[in-house]
């Protein structure tokens, strides 16, 4: 049975990440500070206690398996201190066992513009957050040219079911058939998003099919403005009422919190354009590619309680 070790599965991605590759008939091991925070999807004996800095630990827990699910993420305002701190010890396993390792991409490294950004485009980050980003994958580059295997999936906002904190917990709120919409961006912006369960589906067809030691795609996400998620919720019956994003309530209050500062330096990315081209992924999926319309994802969502039951 194929096997892969997850580090991070209390978050969105790792969590969809290892539901979806369980669900694939793959064996999945998790290595987790907090016992009391394992997952019941994944068998006790196969719970790992440990961080995810402490080399040792990491190596221990990826005894067997043939993949690393790198999911782990600092907090938003702690990424100079800890992004690459944490991300080490999983490169010099992966490289000691002759390891892969899937690793979530984003958007950071490049500077926006109207032309969607395929994977040789040059990276060109506009944030120390992005700079980090382009530091990590340099060192997981590196990395296959020392024994390890890299698959970077390159996505957008997470979107989808069960999830918690995300941009959705602020944007959409309602119960009934009444929903608030409050976008983060203009009407003409179109912003890129990712939906999970469709980001996961894809990804371990990668996985199960590499190209190379060092795989780079771009998930082809959903390119949305307000009017799509305003005339899809009425498609679905729902009724909407638009409303305005609390900008204010970050800049009031970005001088005592050190996380809400690292979200408004991001604020660019619902000003500016900032879309990937998938058509590479498409094409290496063929139709095996999973890609959810943006109907049935507001059912999927609407339908569970990850999004707070605020009356519009």
């Amino acid at each position: 049975m194929k096997t892969a070790l997850i580090i991070g599965v209390t978050g969105n991605f790792g969590s969809q990440m290892t539901q979806t590759f369980l669900n694939n008939g793959w064996q999945m091991k998790a290595l987790i500070r907090d016992k009391t925070k394992a997952p019941d999807f994944i068998s006790t004996s196969n719970i790992y206690i440990g961080d995810s800095k402490d080399e040792n630990a990491v190596k221990a827990a990826a005894q067997s398996v043939s993949l690393i699910i790198y999911a782990a993420n600092p907090a938003y305002h702690r990424w100079q201190e800890e992004a690459l701190q944490m991300l080490e010890p999983t490169v010099r396993v992966a490289e000691t066992l002759k390891l892969r390792i899937l690793f979530p991409g984003n958007v950071y490294g490049y500077a926006p513009g109207e032309k969607a950004k395929t994977e040789m485009d040059e990276q060109n980050p506009l944030t120390d957050k992005g700079e980090i980003r382009i530091r990590m994958e340099e060192r997981l580059k590196k990395s296959s040219k020392n024994g390890a295997k890299v698959t970077i999936i390159r996505a957008g906002d997470f979107i989808g079911p069960n999830m918690h904190m995300g941009w959705l917990d602020f944007i959409l709120k309602g119960k009934n058939t009444k929903y608030s919409l409050a976008m983060p961006h203009d009407d003409k912006h179109v912003h890129f998003w990712s939906y999970l369960p469709d980001l996961c589906a894809n990804a371990i067809k990668l996985i199960e099919s590499p190209e190379s030691d060092y795989d780079n795609w771009n998930d082809p996400g959903l390119k949305l403005t307000t009017s799509d998620w305003r005339e899809t919720l009425k498609k679905n019956g729902y009724t909407v009422k638009m409303k305005s994003f609390p900008w204010w309530f970050f800049k009031v209050f970005s001088p005592f919190n050190p996380m809400l500062r690292e979200v408004l330096k991001m604020r660019y990315l619902w000003q500016s354009t900032l879309v990937l081209d998938g058509s590479k992924l498409k094409k290496k999926l063929g139709n095996q590619f999973v890609q959810t319309s943006l109907e049935q994802i507001i059912r999927s969502i609407t339908g569970k309680s990850d999004i707070r039951k605020n009356a519009a």
